[in-house]
């Protein structure tokens, strides 16, 4: 677990990319923070290294500009990059 701050972004269908600040980040879950966030829906993604790894995740809770997540699962886009130009 990752207990220091940990910058990010946040997306899903239809919207812009939301910068946030991720807490206590593990392979399952996280709590995270973003300033004047309007409505989130329950799935959507997170990525944490400029969308090399993409965590697909689904809404816990909400408190204000505070939420968790948990964290159904890793998509790592360079393992499925490197596949596509292998053949």
């Amino acid at each position: 677990m990752n207990k220091h701050p940990t910058e990010g972004l946040l997306f899903f269908d239809g919207s812009q990319d939301l910068q946030i600040i991720a807490y206590d980040v593990s392979r399952t879950g996280a709590v995270v923070h973003s300033d004047r966030l309007g409505l989130l829906p329950i799935d959507f993604y997170i990525t944490f290294d400029g969308f090399l790894t993409v965590a697909r995740c689904r809404l816990t809770w909400r408190y204000r500009d505070d939420f968790g997540v948990v964290i159904d699962r890793w998509l790592d886009l360079r393992q499925r990059i490197a596949g596509n130009q292998a053949g």
